[in-house]
């Protein structure tokens, strides 16, 4: 006989379905392909279901395509036929859920013909209130189908209205958009309390989309693909079929020419045994910190905020590095640090601008550290690792397990971020510091930080591991990563603590707590939607007894977030409004302290930072000669004539010419503050009047001139000023230029000029003057230390000065005691040494008035046992020690004395 053609096949095959109806046919055995357009069921042999999805075409039956559990045995197929629903269908859906709404499924009446989703026809709308399964199988309520990840949520609704299609063969069927609990399982609801409404299903059309959406674009990065019908962002680009590694159809964009970057597996080969493949295939194993070095093109397309920060703050300390090479032409620190008398008059840019300044590279590298930790707070960029997954969770054909999650807030909230808690920080510090100068990005790093913590606090309050699309679990990574942020404000603490720095330890913690509140005050997208369903699913229905009558039902519950876990659970009005509590309260205390409490403090004071000037540029008032001029407010210096104290510690003076034999030199060093150039004045201004000099003690020494001494000089503050150093031979007699040997001279405002460091430490070369040739050659260096003293720090000064004087003073007498003691304890030794050589347990004594501690008060007799030979010895031994000690102590104390001599005499 004949085989049967294939019109006689199909026919049997359909008149096979009609007796079927709605029950589940074998599709196909495992390992083989399964052509349906349904429900697809998963399962062994004996029936039990494994996997179940709404399947549109053919379909591999297998756990890998289907994305089951592995499991051991034979395998089956089983399909239910239902409605091609269309892409049109789809992407609602899609769009629908993206935007965080549950899908509620409704069927029609016979009563109106077409019905539709306007307010006339909700009497005739009923709620499909049927049980959901998840891909797993398990059956969940209606209200929970939000807890499911987006491309899931899409698979039940499909699935749902096949039911709900079988139910009623002849109905219409629509889909409202609702909130999560807002009576999903009614029986009725009028359209005006659903975000969305369409009508699905049409008994005479079919499938059909009536609603208008926001169009769907497909992934448009390399390793990328979307499984839901999308449309190209831009009309240029090529929309590209693929396959994820399971046989699901997807999408992607690309540019022309480039469509060869989004095969995976193409990618990974390319990139074997370059510099990028070595790194871990395990994105969990790249924490952000190494992101950049991975991928930076990625870094800056997926981070440009934090990413253009790190720039803006590199090109910045250029621009300070300028300022200085120009003198001060270009006045970036004067204008930029925060300072407490310049905000008096309205500088509020300086609660910004501080981020900016750093001194060194040393505290920008470590800011920009932080900053690279911090990444993720703005997004997780999609890099290709080694073996050709991505390392952002949700994207990519080849599934990554142990991806890195993207729960960032997005470019424009971290930018808020950014700005906000580095004016909450500035505030924060002028409350203990007014006349203190603040710079350095650690309060950048300290929001962001505390943003990190708030966004993880609400990731794991609302266990948002079960509503991932990716099949693992977060929850310990989440706490793993707070620990390391944790790490970190405790060592700040820590430093601030041993640094005695309240101001910026206190700083650092409003700066956290700023990142911190605004989270969860603008409760921003968390994530891009590669990886959560909605913009916002930390916001959940707020846990309440419907018996006891707390809210209404009808109404739904109240929204609330959850911080760490479910215990704790607050309302969202409730933390809104207590964030904006203390927002205003900050903003409030610190107009308060700017202009009330620090009423007394003058507006026109100014200070040096690394040698440039820090003080107000508003309404600065012009100099009597300046009147008129069109000089800007900004180039009127307010430190310009201020009184302060210039300290040079002179250390030391090397590669000077020994005289020949029998000369002697005792050179001085003279410190000079001149008013303008020594170098190109006649004579090096050596005739002139200085504004103010200081003279150190004759040296000894040889090639080299050991001086430990330190000068201080009262000097008003001029750019023009110049610090001149004289070596002069006191033995010479003359003029004012008689015994120079050599000078060397700098401008004031490079000696006062420090970076992290409150010191400058300078070696300057002599210029050799007239017969000083014999000592001093151009080799000749001063070794010198520069400070810049204000005058209310030189109280401050002289109490701890006084009273490390008294200290050694204490020590010393001690000491010379104990040596007089031990000297008269020898003598009556020697005396009684014929009686007592065989003596043992003899006792000496010393004079009656002892030795005395004269911090301890204890002393008076100190007994000796052993023969007069041992207590020689130990006598002989501590009058060693106790010369050594008076000379060590007179060595140190004696430069402290002409220190405190220096500031009590002036």
């Amino acid at each position: 006989s004949q085989p049967p053609s294939a019109a006689v096949l199909r026919d049997r095959i359909t008149r096979a379905r009609e007796l079927l109806g709605d029950t589940y046919r074998v599709c196909a055995l495992g390992g083989n392909t399964c052509r349906c357009t349904g429900t697809l069921v998963f399962s062994n042999m004996l029936g039990d279901a494994i996997r179940e999805i709404n399947a549109d075409g053919d379909v591999l039956c297998s756990a890998e395509a289907l994305g089951a559990p592995a499991q051991v045995g034979p395998r089956m197929c089983w399909c239910k036929d239902g409605v091609a629903w269309g892409d049109d269908v789809r992407k609602g859906v899609a769009a629908m859920v993206r935007q965080g709404l549950t899908p509620r499924v409704e069927i029609a009446s016979d009563e109106i013909p077409a019905p539709g989703c306007d307010a006339e026809s909700d009497g005739v709308w009923y709620g499909c209130v049927t049980m959901a399964r998840r891909w797993d199988t398990t059956v969940v309520p209606q209200v929970m189908i939000r807890a499911a990840p987006a491309e899931e949520q899409l698979d039940m609704t499909l699935r749902k209205l096949d039911a709900c299609k079988a139910l009623a063969p002849g109905a219409s069927l629509r889909v409202l958009g609702v909130r999560s609990g807002q009576g999903s399982d009614e029986i009725e609801m009028p359209v005006g309390r659903a975000k969305f409404c369409s009508v699905v299903y049409r008994p005479d059309e079919g499938a059909t989309w009536t609603a208008k959406i926001a169009p769907l674009h497909c992934a448009a990065e390399p390793g990328s693909c979307t499984t839901t019908p999308c449309e190209c962002r831009r009309a240029t680009d090529r929309k590209l079929e693929l396959f994820t590694p399971e046989g699901r159809q997807c999408w992607a964009c690309a540019e022309p020419g480039k469509e060869y970057q989004f095969r995976v597996n193409a990618l990974a080969e390319q990139m074997e045994g370059t510099g990028v493949s070595w790194w871990p295939p395990s994105g969990i194993n790249c924490p952000p910190i190494l992101w950049m070095f991975m991928d930076w093109r990625a870094v800056f397309g997926g981070c440009p905020v934090v990413s253009g920060y790190m720039c803006l703050l590199f090109g910045c300390l250029l621009l300070r590095k300028v300022e200085e090479l120009t003198g001060g032409l270009l006045p970036w620190t004067r204008v930029a640090p925060l300072f407490g008398p310049a905000l008096k008059r309205g500088e509020a840019w300086r609660f910004v601008s501080f981020t900016f300044v750093h001194l060194q590279f040393l505290d920008l590298f470590h800011n920009l550290l932080t900053l690279l930790d911090t990444l993720d707070v703005e997004g997780t960029p999609a890099i290709v690792l080694g073996d050709g997954s991505n390392l952002k969770c949700g994207v990519g054909a080849k599934q990554n397990f142990m991806c890195y999650p993207s729960i960032g807030i997005g470019s424009a909230h971290t930018l808020g971020v950014a700005l906000f808690s580095a004016a909450i920080g500035g505030m924060a510090s002028t409350w203990l510091g007014f006349r203190a100068v603040f710079t350095g990005a650690s309060n950048l790093g300290f929001g962001l930080s505390g943003a990190i913590v708030a966004l993880y606090a609400l990731y794991a309050g609302a266990e948002l591991d079960q509503s991932t699309s990716v099949q693992r679990s977060f929850q310990d990574w989440v706490w793993l990563r707070l620990i390391f942020v944790g790490f970190h404000i405790a060592m700040e603490w820590i430093r601030g603590v041993s640094q005695r720095d309240a101001a910026g330890l206190f700083s650092h913690t409003a700066a956290f707590g700023a990142g911190f509140g605004y989270v969860l005050y603008f409760l921003p997208p968390m994530g891009d939607g590669s990886l959560l369903p909605a913009d916002r699913p930390y916001i959940v229905p707020c846990a309440y007894d419907s018996s006891e009558g707390l809210v209404d039902v009808a109404s739904g519950a109240p929204e609330c977030v959850r911080l760490f876990s479910q215990l704790y659970e607050y309302s969202v009005p409730k933390v809104q409004h207590n964030a904006m509590l203390m927002f205003v309260a900050t903003i409030g205390f610190t107009l308060l302290n700017i202009f009330v409490l620090q009423r007394r403090t003058s507006s026109s004071e100014a200070v040096l930072l690394g040698g440039m000037e820090v003080s107000a540029v508003c309404c600065v008032r012009k100099p009597a000669a300046a009147e008129g001029s069109r000089t800007p407010s900004w180039r009127n210096s307010n430190l310009e004539g201020k009184d302060i104290f210039l300290w040079c510690d002179v250390i030391s003076v090397s590669r000077l010419q020994v005289p020949a034999e029998g000369a002697t030199l005792q050179p001085m060093l003279e410190l000079r503050v001149v008013g303008r150039d020594p170098k190109r004045a006649e004579g090096f201004l050596l005739q002139e009047q200085p504004e103010a000099k200081g003279t150190t003690r004759p040296m000894e020494g040889g090639d080299t001139l050991e001086c430990r001494e330190s000068l201080f000089l009262p000097v008003r503050f001029s750019k023009a000023s110049y610090v001149q150093l004289v070596l002069r031979d006191p033995a010479a007699a003359g003029g004012a230029d008689a015994g120079c040997l050599g000078v060397a001279s700098l401008p004031l405002t490079q000696a006062l000029r420090f970076n992290r460091k409150e010191y400058n430490e300078r070696k300057l070369t002599f210029t050799p003057v007239g017969d000083g040739q014999r000592v001093c050659t151009s080799r000749t260096v001063a070794h010198v230390v520069f400070r810049s003293l204000q005058c209310d720090e030189l109280p401050r000064l002289k109490r701890r000065i006084v009273k490390e004087l008294e200290d050694r003073r204490f020590e010393l007498a001690y000491r010379e005691r104990e040596v007089q003691a031990l000297r008269e304890m020898q003598a009556n030794e020697a005396d009684g040494e014929g009686g007592g050589a065989g003596g043992g347990g003899a006792l000496v004594r010393a004079p009656a008035r002892g030795v005395r501690h004269p911090r301890r008060g204890h002393g008076g007799v100190r007994p000796v046992h052993g023969g007069a030979a041992d207590a020689r010895r130990r006598g002989r031994r501590g009058l060693r020690r106790g010369v050594a000690a008076i000379t060590r102590l007179a060595a140190v104390t004696a430069p402290a004395g002409d220190l405190g001599g220096s500031l009590l005499g002036r």
